[in-house]
Parts: C-alpha cells; sequence; structure tokens
C-alpha cells in the first residue's frame, strides 16, 4: 500500500507539478485528521471540498464532503467530519472508526474567488493494523490507540460565558498531547460548531465566552495524543441568563397633542439586543431649558404597550424626553434624548374657529345646493316678471306662470280695484317713516342744549354768591338768595 500511493504521488507531482506534500499515518479504528486551512481573515468564509484521488480542474473528483460557507451541504459518510473552526478557515477532515480502505490520495480544494487562483492540497493516508504495526516497532511496548473521551461537568453559566470542568480516561498508551473543546447552538448542527483554541494536557477547567444571553448551547470535548483524536465526550446542553439590554427602544417619537400633554410612541429595541423578553420601559421627561435644569420625572409603562400620554404639562413649554427598556435584568440605555413644545391655548381657539369655519362653509354648501334647486324648478316653471322695487319686505308677492295664471288677492292689506291705489299705500308710510326718523333726533338734540344753558346759568350764579347758607339750630341747612356783601 505504501509503494502504492508513492507512485500516485509520484504522478502527481509529474503530471501536475502537486505532489503529495504530507503523508499521514493512522490506525484501523482510530480517528485521523487531514489538514486544510487557509486564511479566512483575508477571504472571509470559502466554500470547500474534499475528494478521492487527484483534484481536476473544477470541483473535487469523487466528491466526499462538500461546504457552502458554514454549511454542509454534501457528505457521502457519517464517519467524516469537519472538528475545526469553519470561521477561522480551518477545513480539516477527520475520519472516524478508519478502515483500511480509507488509504489513499485526498484533495482539498478552496473556491477562492477569481479565475485559476484555488487552493488545493494533495494528502496520502495510509491506515495500517495495529498487530502490524506492534511488529514493524519490535518492541514489547502497547501500540498506541487514541485516547478515551473525556468526561465533562457544568462549573458555572452566566449571561455571556460557560465553565465546565472534566475528567481524563484512558490515554491510550500514549500521553495526552491537548484537548478540543467545540460549542453550538441547540438549533445548529455539530458541522457549524465554533472550536475554541487548544487546551494544554494538564489543565482541567476552561471556560467558552462570547456567548449570547438567553440561549441554549452544546458542549463536547475530545482529547488528542499521538494516535489522534478520541471520539467525542459526553454532550453538555445549557442556557445563560438574562443581562440588561444592549440597545435602546427604537423609533422614538414625540406628537404635542394639546397645551398640556405629549403623546410618546415607540418601537421594542432589535431582538438580539433585548438579552431576554421585555418587560416594560421607563419614560423620563423634565422642563427643557439650555440656561438651567430642571427636576426630572419617571413614568414606568409596564402593560406591554408601545406608548403613553404624559399630561399635566405647562402650556407652550419645551420638555425633554428619553426612554430605557426594561427586562428581568434591568435597565437597558436609553434612547437619544427628543425635545417637544406643548401646544398654545391660541392654537386651540384657532383651531376651534377652523373647524366652526368649516361647518359654516359646509352649512353655504347645503345653502347653495338648495338654492340651485329653486333655480332649477323656477326654470322648469317660468313666471310672469312683476315690477316691485318700491314694495316693503312686509309685502307678498305671489307670481305664477302664464299658463296658470290667477288672480292674486291681497285683501289682506288693503282692498281696491284699482292697481295704482294698492301702490300708493307703501309709498306714504315710507315717506312717514322718514319723517319720524329725522325729527325725533332733532327734539332729543334741541333738549339736551336746553338743559346745558340752564346747567350753565346756574353754576355762574353760585360763583357770584346769590346763594347764601345759614345754619339752624337743628344743625340743619338752608340755602337762600342774598346779594353779596359790600
Amino acid at each position: 500500500m505504501d509503494s502504492y500511493i508513492s507512485f500516485y504521488c509520484l504522478v502527481l507531482s509529474l503530471f501536475s507539478g502537486s505532489g503529495c506534500a504530507v503523508t499521514v499515518h493512522g490506525y484501523v479504528g482510530g480517528i485521523v485528521t487531514l489538514t486544510c486551512k487557509y486564511d479566512a481573515g483575508y477571504y472571509n468564509v470559502l466554500s470547500v471540498c474534499w475528494g478521492r484521488g487527484h483534484i481536476p480542474n473544477s470541483g473535487c473528483g469523487n466528491e466526499i464532503l462538500r461546504t457552502e460557507g458554514l454549511k454542509v451541504t454534501h457528505r457521502t459518510s457519517d464517519r467524516y467530519r469537519l472538528l475545526g473552526s469553519l470561521r477561522a478557515g480551518d477545513v480539516s477532515l477527520s475520519i472516524f472508526n478508519a478502515q483500511l480502505k480509507d488509504s489513499g490520495i485526498y484533495g482539498c480544494r478552496v473556491d477562492i474567488p477569481g479565475w485559476f487562483n484555488d487552493q488545493k492540497h494533495h494528502l496520502a493516508l495510509v491506515i495500517q493494523p495495529g498487530e502490524q504495526a506492534t511488529t514493524a516497532m519490535q518492541t514489547t511496548t502497547a501500540q498506541p490507540v487514541p485516547p478515551e473521551p473525556p468526561t465533562l461537568e457544568v462549573q458555572t453559566v452566566s449571561a455571556r460565558m460557560a465553565s465546565v470542568c472534566w475528567s481524563a480516561g484512558f490515554d491510550g498508551n500514549s500521553a495526552i498531547n491537548s484537548y478540543l473543546i467545540e460549542h453550538k447552538r441547540q438549533t445548529d448542527s455539530w458541522d457549524v460548531a465554533e472550536q475554541g483554541p487548544e487546551i494544554l494536557s494538564w489543565e482541567r477547567v476552561t471556560a467558552i465566552t462570547n456567548l449570547r444571553p438567553v440561549s441554549s448551547y452544546n458542549i463536547r470535548m475530545f482529547a488528542r495524543n499521538d494516535a489522534g483524536l478520541s471520539t467525542a465526550s459526553n454532550v453538555l446542553n445549557i442556557t445563560t441568563i438574562a443581562t440588561v439590554p444592549d440597545g435602546p427602544p427604537m423609533d422614538v417619537k414625540l406628537e404635542a397633542l394639546s397645551a398640556h400633554s405629549i403623546k410618546v410612541t415607540w418601537r421594542a429595541p432589535e431582538p438580539s439586543l433585548q438579552n431576554g423578553p421585555i418587560k416594560g420601559y421607563m419614560i423620563r421627561y423634565a422642563e427643557y431649558s439650555p440656561q438651567g435644569q430642571f427636576p426630572v420625572k419617571v413614568v414606568y409603562v409596564m402593560d406591554g404597550g408601545e406608548s403613553f400620554t404624559v399630561n399635566n404639562l405647562e402650556e407652550e413649554t419645551n420638555y425633554t424626553v428619553t426612554l430605557v427598556a426594561i427586562n428581568s435584568a434591568g435597565l437597558g440605555p436609553f434612547s437619544k434624548p427628543l425635545i417637544c413644545i406643548t401646544l398654545c391655548n391660541d392654537n386651540l381657539e384657532q383651531m376651534t374657529t377652523t373647524q366652526a369655519t368649516t361647518e359654516i362653509q359646509t352649512d353655504n354648501l347645503e345653502q347653495m345646493t338648495t338654492t340651485q334647486a329653486t333655480t332649477e324648478i323656477q326654470t322648469e316653471h317660468p313666471v310672469s316678471t312683476i315690477e316691485a322695487t318700491s314694495l316693503t319686505d312686509s309685502w307678498v308677492i305671489v307670481t305664477l306662470s302664464p299658463t296658470q295664471y290667477q288672480k292674486v288677492d291681497f285683501s289682506t292689506t288693503q282692498p281696491s280695484s284699482d292697481s295704482t291705489v294698492d301702490m300708493e299705500a307703501p309709498r306714504t308710510e315710507k315717506l312717514i317713516g322718514h319723517l319720524v326718523a329725522i325729527l325725533v333726533p332733532t327734539l332729543v338734540l334741541g333738549l339736551l342744549v336746553v338743559m346745558a344753558i340752564v346747567w350753565k346759568i346756574r353754576r355762574s350764579a353760585l360763583k357770584k354768591g346769590t346763594m347764601n347758607i345759614q345754619w339752624k339750630k337743628n344743625d340743619f341747612m338752608s340755602f337762600e338768595n342774598s346779594e353779596p356783601a359790600l
């Protein structure tokens, strides 16, 4: 088998210039790992394929495994696993329960964007039986085999970290070199699990960081010696606890409803930043002035709503408002402060006047409609024309169409057989009304003038001493005319 693989690698080097730079040895029943890595920090996560034999111009010949980003989209056997961190570019292939038939050439192709620049790796795998290896070594020492898996236990779990400890099993006749630990969300596949850094052989406690709050994870571990990796350990199921929200409420808006109230509306923080179910919100508001600070008032909204009206505010006053989300762990960060000014009562009166004007316009529109309807009726039934420019408002004139003409009865006014007499009565009444309108103001004005003259004369007499005051014994005063003293 070794000679066959060596010959195949020689052919690869002659025809493709990419020989088998690495030969990997394994044992029946063990785990072997074929290393393949790329710079994910430079290229980001890429697609990779593994195949048996030489890598063709495109894809992988005799493909056994393929990934698309962080997902394994094709696998021919459950014995093929990717235990490295795909996010870090480690796409090394691990073969569990190795068999003699697994020996051969393996190719790893990394699909790098662009023309003719894919990364290709060829590796030669040699699987040997344990008995043959012991004979070849000619030693009484037991042949190394992969170690037994460790036994994991949970120590502590917080919002973003979990601490685990473990006990080692049988080392497989070879000292354990290191431990590998990986974790994933419970809903994900192990193919996209995140692998932590290698752990030294003498350590028994480690921490898994960068976890999300209120999330469930699976954790497992492998031991490694010179013979390879152990099988997976027992799987731990953990759920991180809640922590305060990482983000403030979104889309906060203020609307002045009146001179004494402002409506506040908002939306919950982004789901990835809530860190647990949102229990409610805290609203802080205060009068705003660049020159000084005012007392801050706090309102808690714990009914699950996303709007609240702040009342009992001052008229035409600036207010600043901020919001914060609350979950079981506490308060998150505050939203950006917003400023809103309450309305003025004049604005409310103007709004009321506008509403009344609208109603009046509506009434006028109805009246115009009625007038238009009347005009249409008159158009349908034309009437005869009568001159009545000298008639007063108390007169009622009824006109009929020529085809429906009847005699009009004015017996309620002044009966007369002559139409000329009927027209003279209103003219006389109008003339009398004009005379009364002129005479009454004239008489009132004359009376006022006479009263003013009399008052003037009496005042002049008082100044000349014509009025003398005499005191009586009963302490009452009397007035009588007297000549001025000489």
